[in-house]
Formats: structure tokens, C-alpha cells, sequence
């Protein structure tokens, strides 16, 4: 089973011209343009993969009646960096990823500014080994944090935002060497976000890791669909859909009921933030809308 780093996934659509000569035919039905979708770097770690699911939703939501998508997946894995690079000058004319945004991000590519996690990426819970347990619950301030160091990925968004806060970060590459790296005491705590610990619980229990008790770490963020600069066509056509869904109940019923969210939000109710300010964060993320931001 591949993961991928970070937050990142590159899908690349397209339409051969071919199937869009010959349409497909089901028998007695009216003839079907096949719309592929190319899925690089992973395959959907289980059947109810948020991200997948979603996309498939938005897809669905637009879908033309003579239309039919199919979604293949391949096996290409890069870094966050490679990734949103590869998409920035491909020359395929329907791309797409998903990421955390920042300035430097939305500089290469076309956000699709609707929060997948409806800002919830912003929640970090602390992950740290079962034995500081003690050491952690006497955390009162950020200012007896920034005494132990956090581990996050390289290139990670969130690297950036500790950092300008003044927290001391270790790097690794991906999440299962810095599980491995704070089991061996390379650094004290790996802040997760809080839709992402329910994916995981089984690092947790190989090495004996746990929640850090008390808080969590808080700072505004926002996981988009990204296209190509030039590609306004399908940055329409993402935005439809995420507004179709919306606008119906579908978005808000599947956010709720996912196991990120129902197995993660509990931590929160248990915690108080540790608010952090995130710099990389563009100004024109939605912030303020109700619409598409989750409340506590």
C-alpha cells in the first residue's frame, strides 16, 4: 500500500482524442464520451479515501449526461515540491493536485479556493512518545513548547508556519520515517493534523506513541484543488461542482460523517488551542466565510 507525502496527490485529466472521435457505446444506450482520469503517485489507501471520494463527488456533480468518467491510477510517487513543479509545466492540457495552500504555491498554480477539510487541516495534534506524557502536561504557554522541538516533513507547509512561530523544527522525508524518527528520539513531538490521526493510529500503537494531552496547535490553513495557471476551464469546473455540492447538503453530510472528521474532532473537544499566526497563508484564503470554514 503506497502513501503520499505530505498533503499532495497529481491527478491528470484528459480526453483522448480518439474516444472523443469514437464515443463508447453501451448496448442500447445513447453513445458515452469517455472522460479518463489519470491518478499519479497513489492509489486510494482504502475505499473510503477522502480525497478520492470527494474529487468523485465534484467530477459528479458536473458530469455531462453523455459523459462518462473513469478514474486510473498509477504508481509514481515525488515530494510535495516535485509535484506542484511537474504540474506547473506539464504540457497536458487537464491537470490537477490537491496541497495546503501558501503564497509561494498559489504563485505556480490555480488554487480552487474551497477548503477540502473546511480549514480543519489547521488543527495539529501533537503526537509524541507514551512516556513524556508528564513532561507535556506542564505545557502552559507556546513559549514551553518552543523549549522541545517538532518534527515535520521537508517542504511540508507546516515546517514554514512552525518555524515563523518560533518553534524549533527537525526535518524528515514522510510520515513514516518521522514516526520511526520520534520513536528514536531525533525530537520530541510531530504535530498531525487532527484528519489525519484516524489514518494512523497504527504507527501509534507500533511505537507506542500517543496524543499529547491538553492542547492541540492551531493556525489557519486551507488544503484546495490546485490546476494549471492557464487551465481556467477546469478550475471552473472544480468550483461548480464543490459549489453544486454545497448548495445541496452532499459536501456537509460526507465532511461529517467521513471517519477523518467523526474520529478526529473528539481529540479537539478534550484540548484548547495553542493559537499560532501562519504568514504563508494568502490573503484572499476564505477565512472569514462561514460557508466554507468548520467552527468549534
Amino acid at each position: 500500500m503506497r502513501q503520499f507525502c505530505g498533503y499532495i496527490l497529481t491527478i491528470v485529466f484528459f480526453i483522448s482524442p480518439a474516444l472523443a472521435q469514437e464515443p463508447t457505446h453501451a448496448t442500447g444506450s445513447a453513445p458515452q464520451r469517455l472522460f479518463i482520469v489519470n491518478v499519479e503517485a497513489v492509489t486510494p489507501e482504502r475505499e473510503d479515501d477522502y480525497y478520492v471520494n470527494l474529487l468523485r463527488m465534484v467530477l459528479a456533480a458536473t458530469k455531462a449526461p453523455d459523459e462518462q468518467i473513469e478514474l486510473r491510477f498509477s504508481d509514481r510517487q515525488f515530494t510535495q515540491w516535485r509535484w506542484l513543479i511537474e504540474v506547473s509545466h506539464t504540457q497536458s492540457t487537464n491537470n490537477l493536485l490537491w496541497t495546503v495552500t501558501s503564497n509561494r504555491r498559489e504563485t505556480l498554480l490555480r488554487p480552487v479556493r474551497i477548503p477540502m477539510f473546511k480549514g480543519l487541516i489547521g488543527a495539529r495534534l501533537m503526537v509524541i512518545r507514551r512516556q513524556d506524557e508528564a513532561r507535556f502536561s506542564q505545557i502552559k504557554t507556546l513559549q514551553d513548547l518552543r523549549q522541545l522541538v517538532a518534527g515535520q516533513g521537508a517542504n511540508w507547509p507546516d515546517t514554514a508556519v512552525l518555524q515563523a512561530n518560533g518553534l524549533p523544527v527537525t526535518e524528515g522525508v514522510g510520515k513514516e520515517q518521522l514516526y520511526k524518527m520520534l520513536a528514536a528520539k531525533r525530537f520530541d513531538y510531530f504535530p498531525r493534523g487532527v484528519t489525519e490521526i484516524a489514518n494512523e493510529t497504527a504507527f501509534l500503537k507500533q511505537y507506542d506513541l500517543i496524543v499529547a494531552p491538553n492542547w492541540y496547535l492551531s493556525y489557519p490553513a486551507a488544503m484546495y484543488f490546485f490546476v494549471k495557471k492557464d487551465n481556467e476551464a477546469l478550475a471552473t469546473r472544480i468550483e461548480t461542482g464543490f459549489e453544486t455540492i454545497i448548495d445541496s447538503g452532499e459536501f456537509d453530510e460526507f465532511f461529517n460523517n467521513h471517519p477523518r472528521v467523526k474520529n478526529g474532532l473528539p481529540y479537539l473537544a478534550e484540548r484548547k488551542p495553542l493559537l499560532l499566526s501562519n504568514p504563508t497563508l494568502p490573503k484572499t484564503t476564505p477565512v472569514n466565510n462561514p460557508r466554507y470554514w468548520w467552527v468549534k
